[in-house]
């Protein structure tokens, strides 16, 4: 279990990093090409998408018939076809619903989000396909959840990279077309679509060898499933404002071009978050199986890595990059925009914290218990998060949502550090540990990557690739030396052992 755990993470990782610097070249590309008032439209669009504001009303189908065909794995397929025929009823209805809503609201959300006169049709229009397709990506969802569920993560990954690579091939072509931007959304939107159509035919082979079929629920599995549903939905409010309501938020107080601003800046940290995702993903099915199996043991070595070791291979990484901010986004979008890197030094604040306490909820997500406790958590740092927000907006406009963003991650992850650890039996002084470890990591990395920076020159991508490789080589050395007790190390080696085959 452990050799299949490690390989659907590494996979998943490989994955997701290389969808998600395809998708910083192709952010690039338009804020060069475009400008930042396009970008704004784009990322405005595709809010509107189950991975944005209306992921509310998604209730959390991926996770909960991953949950559903990891506990049928063990024996329960009768119970695991009924909720996730349920599911798919469920996504199929939001969607069309959604979809009829946002074919009928393109004026209104034009005027909301202050699209310039000469825009606003091709925003509408844009608008409409993302309507008529707005079902096949809900149930897209499901198909997610079950091949998670499956464990089948080669295909998964598989098909999230090809669609990014086509998606970025596109705009490169139409960039140097010269296309008018709303055939840049059209590419996206073609592209989620195949991706889902692949994993149709891939899966349903998958699912015809096992029990797994479309069943009618039953007053159990019903209430199960609505309960879990409940949860998830409150989670997602929190999580909706936390990050998917902000684009919206500064499109209605400024405008396109701000959203682009502040898109730009968190497109990083964002793709570190992505990146950071597979192991959470891969924690899900595996600890649904432990928790079916009141696998007390093996639950405690599952929490003490994941709490440990992933933070310590990251958040090293996250460091060099905040050094070399400046020059990254030199070189990435322009020296116009190189002005903007105090801003995303900060933002890579959220993902540093996140990398050390994400796994722990992904693990705990099965019990109901720790979901309405890790809810209220989330409510109070959304609240944290606004009053912050609201106390700099007039300084710092569309960057005073970063600046919420970040510190009511900084005030709240003790709270969110205990439950998480109480819940998986460790010890609360774990948190403040690692936090004192990597910050004395931090702290010594920076004073040498600064002294070297000084007289090294990174003003091209070839120079900045070599010079924050050897960084980063770096700061895993001290990470492995300082961060990492010696059990920790010996866990590491234990799991490189297990990735290696017999």
């Amino acid at each position: 279990m452990l050799q299949r755990f490690l390989q659907n993470t590494a996979i998943s990782a490989i994955a997701y990093g290389v969808a998600g610097v395809l998708g910083l070249l192709a952010v690039g590309v338009i804020a060069r090409s475009y400008g930042l008032t396009v970008l704004g439209l784009i990322v405005l669009v595709r809010s509107f998408l189950p991975t944005g504001l209306l992921s509310l009303v998604d209730f959390g189908a991926s996770e909960l018939a991953t949950q559903a065909v990891a506990r049928g794995r063990v024996g329960g397929w009768t119970a695991a076809s009924e909720k996730v025929s349920l599911l798919a009823v469920m996504t199929a209805v939001v969607g069309f619903l959604s979809g009829v809503l946002l074919w009928f609201g393109g004026p209104l959300i034009v005027t909301v989000f202050n699209v310039g006169p000469d825009q606003a049709e091709a925003f509408v229009a844009i608008l409409k396909v993302t309507a008529v397709l707005l079902p096949v990506a809900f149930l897209g969802l499901v198909v997610e959840g079950i091949f998670k569920g499956f464990e089948r993560y080669g295909w998964l990954r598989l098909t999230e990279i090809g669609s990014n690579v086509a998606y970025v091939l596109a705009v490169y072509a139409l960039v140097w077309r010269g296309a008018a931007f709303e055939w840049i959304a059209y590419a996206y939107l073609a592209t989620l679509v195949a991706k889902y159509l692949v994993l149709v035919v891939v899966l349903w082979p998958v699912v015809w060898n096992t029990p797994l079929r479309f069943a009618t629920w039953s007053a159990e599995s019903r209430q199960d499933v609505l309960h879990r549903c409940w949860l998830m939905f409150n989670g997602r409010i929190g999580g909706a404002l936390q990050q998917t309501v902000i684009p919206i938020a500064i499109g209605a107080l400024y405008g396109p071009a701000e959203v682009g601003a502040y898109d730009l800046v968190m497109r990083l940290p964002r793709f570190m978050k992505t990146t950071m995702a597979p192991l959470y993903s891969a924690i899900l099915p595996i600890s649904s199986y432990i928790d079916e199996t009141t696998d007390t043991r093996r639950m405690l070595i599952l929490a003490r890595s994941s709490f440990v070791l992933p933070s310590a291979i990251l958040i090293p990484v996250l460091v060099v990059i905040a050094i070399f901010s400046r020059d990254i986004l030199k070189i990435w979008v322009g020296a116009e925009h190189a002005d903007q890197w105090p801003w995303l030094a900060l933002a890579l604040v959220s993902p540093a914290i996140s990398v050390m306490l994400s796994s722990g909820q992904a693990a705990m997500m099965v019990r109901a218990e720790f979901m309405r406790i890790s809810n209220r958590l989330l409510y109070l740092q959304v609240l944290i998060q606004y009053l912050i927000t609201l106390v700099f907006l007039h300084w710092f406009h569309e960057m005073a949502f970063i600046i919420g963003w970040v510190f009511s991650y900084i005030v709240v992850s003790p709270l969110i550090a205990h439950y998480v650890l109480r819940a998986m039996g460790l010890n609360g002084a774990l948190f403040w540990e690692q936090i004192a470890r990597h910050a004395a990591v931090a702290g010594i990395l920076a004073v040498v990557v600064l002294l070297g920076k000084s007289s090294i020159a990174t003003d091209d991508l070839a120079r900045l690739v070599v010079v924050g490789g050897v960084s980063c080589a770096l700061a895993w050395t001290l990470s492995a030396c300082i961060a990492l007790s010696s059990s920790d190390r010996a866990m590491f080696g234990r799991f490189v052992r297990a990735m290696t085959p017999h």
